[in-house]
């Protein structure tokens, strides 16, 4: 039988949120399953899932630390290191004894979403290795600094404040989805169109669906705080 993100999310989730992340019907990355929470210092902190293609139950997660949720986003300045599994942030005895294998030097690990105790494993593993991104202050300052990281950011904080009454500017749009996305109600896609075209950046559907999933995650996860 085939791992679903259905099944997947449905046995992650309630541990996942006992470790403050927020479930997220997000579709427009390519996580197969989405948390995320607000973190202390401002900064957001996302977890995507990915399914195997070959291995039918196997599944593995990604950290992306960043001033924004968009999961994988490593282009221009963002430091790769924002997005890793979390693998390839524990130490060699540890994962000999969290992944039980003899091989420690193994980082890409999976887990079988069918097994409990596999499950199991996987929260533990989170709970241990993701304090070790957003405690890492070389990481942060280079987020800080990053140009990229503070555009997306910025884009974000204004279609914030803009959705609210975008409707009152009685604009024309040009890549407006046919409707509602994961939820996003429809004032939330014009916004981000309205600041790309404001700040003259990427226009096109993909880029005003990214956007508008972010400012909206953004927005909840705010308001959760």
């Amino acid at each position: 039988m085939k791992l679903t993100k259905a099944k997947l999310t449905s046995k992650v989730k309630a541990p996942l949120e006992i470790l403050g992340y927020t479930y997220f019907k997000e579709s427009i990355s390519a996580a197969q399953g989405f948390f995320s929470k607000k973190l202390e210092n401002g900064f957001y902190l996302t977890l995507g899932l990915t399914i195997d293609r070959y291995r039918e139950s196997d599944f593995t997660g990604d950290f992306y630390y960043s001033k924004t949720t968009r999961w994988s986003s490593v282009w221009g300045d963002i430091p790769i290191e924002s997005y890793e599994r979390p693998g390839f942030i524990m130490s060699t005895e540890e994962r000999k004894t969290y992944f039980h294998i003899e091989n420690e030097n193994l980082c890409d690990y999976w887990w079988d979403g069918f097994d409990d105790s596999s499950i199991a494993n996987f929260i533990e593993v989170i709970k241990l290795t993701e304090s070790r991104l957003f405690e890492n202050t070389e990481l942060t300052k280079k987020i800080e600094e990053s140009l990229s990281v503070s555009q997306l950011k910025n884009y974000a904080v204004e279609v914030k404040k803009l959705a609210i009454y975008i409707d009152k500017l009685n604009l024309s749009y040009s890549y407006l989805p046919d409707k509602e996305i994961d939820g996003i109600p429809i004032q939330w896609f014009k916004a981000s169109e309205y600041i790309l075209k404001m700040h003259e950046g990427i226009l096109n559907k993909n880029t005003v669906k990214a956007l508008a999933s972010d400012a909206f995650i953004q927005n909840i996860l705010d308001n959760n705080k």
